[in-house]
């Protein structure tokens, strides 16, 4: 079949005015694909494009992306964020130490400081205490802008891992007049300095189109449509959540992608420790990794060990299948919870449960059903896991992101002031003080064994299973399309810009 992208070559009209197009299709998303209740994965694929990031990591080292320059002062103690002096957001405004300040802030204020990963800036939970709703210049104490063009940031204990966050687009430069006073919706739709911007009026019908910000700016695509219905006579380059037969799948080598099941604190049940130790001993996620494949198990034989960092906290551990184990525990589970039918929660961007993921819900439910325990897998489109079925839910089964250099962002969501209130273990003191020394640890070294102490106990109470991983997967037409990057092992997130097309 002939190809929309670069339609010129083929003398025939394609979706949209511009020369060079770039349609790519989610498969996934009935809502606006930027919607703060949107899949991860694919409001990636929209912010990365719009927002882009303050840092990249190229080669397995720190580069600046938006940033003239970030690094350690070494005298000061602080870290340096260096702006470019004319910076312009996609509204015309040129950006200003008060935007950038603002903008690593912004999910803090949202959140008042729930999970936001930024708790060791000193002084900044001022914001939190005193509940503010509007951002105030120089509030945190740890954050002072240095004229013209530098914003200096104080920790309370060293982190050796802090400039990796900036690698998000989640901390990249957005103008705080086009959010909404939450801080989490968008007026229009989003704007930052990325090289798209999108074109009024945004999202409308399973359709949200991009346009090269700068007609200067090195790439060969003038415009990205990024649909979430199925159009007619639209020839894509690149599908998310959907194979097509002639596509390539393209996976990193390092896992970005981890499958686990985490415990609902809302009912009895999830509140049982014979409950979650039924459920560890009796899933073998070798035998889930045998029916993937893609998706390998997050545990390796003890002689397999090393010390791979990207992994903290799974790959040291042993398989805990026990069947025998399991039998027990079962028994152990209060006769009138181990009777009742049970709902699993899955996440989806639509009401339908993700085609490419229903093998692995159903072997769960295979494994858990032939012990006696009953379950229904019910899904849900928000963030947020809603109370009314948090109260019904044995466990969640959940897709979520990782990164080689966040090692602690998994187990935040486990912790009192995680932002979503059920999936996580009722307050456990204990647990709350080793996350607190793993993220207060001042090298390498002791993270690395901070981080698995605390994932040691995690593992012992049974608060959270990991299962299964895999590398960040993009699926691109290779008549179009030659590699996604010229350098693929550093693609945790697609950027147009540096797409290598068939010539």
């Amino acid at each position: 079949m002939e190809n929309t992208y670069f339609c010129y070559k083929y003398f025939f009209t394609c979706y949209g005015a511009a020369k060079n197009v770039l349609n790519i299709m989610i498969h996934n998303c009935e809502r606006p694909p930027y919607d703060f209740d949107a899949p991860s994965n694919v409001k990636d694929i929209v912010y990365f494009q719009i927002l882009s990031a303050l840092l990249e990591v190229r080669n397995g080292v720190l580069h600046p992306k938006l940033l003239k320059n970030a690094y350690y002062d070494y005298q000061k103690e602080e870290y340096v964020l260096e702006i470019h002096e004319k910076t312009y957001f996609h509204n015309g405004r040129l950006a200003t130490l008060d935007d950038l300040e603002f903008s690593i802030l912004h999910e803090y204020y949202a959140f008042l400081g729930e999970g936001s990963g930024l708790e060791n800036v000193m002084g900044i939970n001022k914001i939190s205490e005193l509940k503010l709703k509007k951002f105030q210049r120089g509030i945190v104490e740890g954050i002072k802008q240095e004229l013209p063009n530098k914003l200096r940031i104080k920790l309370e204990t060293p982190d050796p891992d802090f400039l990796y966050k900036f690698t998000k687009s989640s901390y990249s430069l957005v103008p705080v007049e086009e959010l909404q006073n939450n801080f989490r919706a968008w007026k229009t739709y989003p704007i930052g300095v990325g090289p798209y911007k999108v074109t009024p009026p945004g999202f409308q019908n399973g359709l949200i189109q991009l346009k090269k910000f700068e007609e200067t700016y090195r790439t060969e695509v003038d415009e990205v449509n990024i649909f979430t219905k199925l159009p007619k006579n639209v020839v894509f380059d690149i599908s998310i959540n959907g194979v097509y037969p002639d596509f390539k799948e393209f996976y990193t080598k390092t896992s970005t992608n981890q499958v686990g099941i985490t415990f609902i604190n809302a009912n009895e049940l999830g509140n049982n420790i014979y409950f979650r130790k039924f459920v560890q001993t009796a899933i073998n996620s070798k035998d889930l990794e045998k029916i993937s494949k893609v998706f390998r198990s997050v545990y390796v034989d003890m002689d397999q060990v090393h010390n791979e960092t990207s992994t903290w906290g799974t790959k040291h551990y042993t398989n805990f299948y026990n069947s025998k184990l399991a039998k027990e525990y079962f028994e152990k589970i209060p006769e009138h919870l181990r009777n009742k039918e049970w709902l699993v929660t899955i996440f989806s961007g639509t009401n339908e449960i993700p085609k490419d993921r229903k093998y692995i819900y159903a072997e769960i439910k295979k494994i858990l059903t032939s012990y006696g325990f009953k379950i229904k897998f019910t899904t849900f489109n928000q963030q947020i896991l809603p109370k009314k079925l948090a109260e019904k839910a044995a466990f969640d089964v959940d897709f979520y992101k990782i990164f080689s250099h966040e090692y602690l962002s998994r187990y935040a969501r486990l912790m009192k002031d995680s932002p979503d209130t059920y999936p996580k273990p009722l307050y456990d003191p204990v647990l709350e003080k080793l996350y607190d020394n793993a993220f207060k640890a001042k090298t390498r070294e002791e993270k690395y064994l901070l981080v698995n102490k605390l994932s040691n106990y995690i593992h012992e109470k049974a608060y959270w299973i990991p299962l299964l991983e895999s590398g960040n997967n993009i699926n691109y037409n290779p008549k179009t399309i030659k590699k996604l990057s010229e350098n693929e092992d550093d693609l945790l997130f697609l950027k147009v810009d540096e797409i290598v097309f068939v010539k």
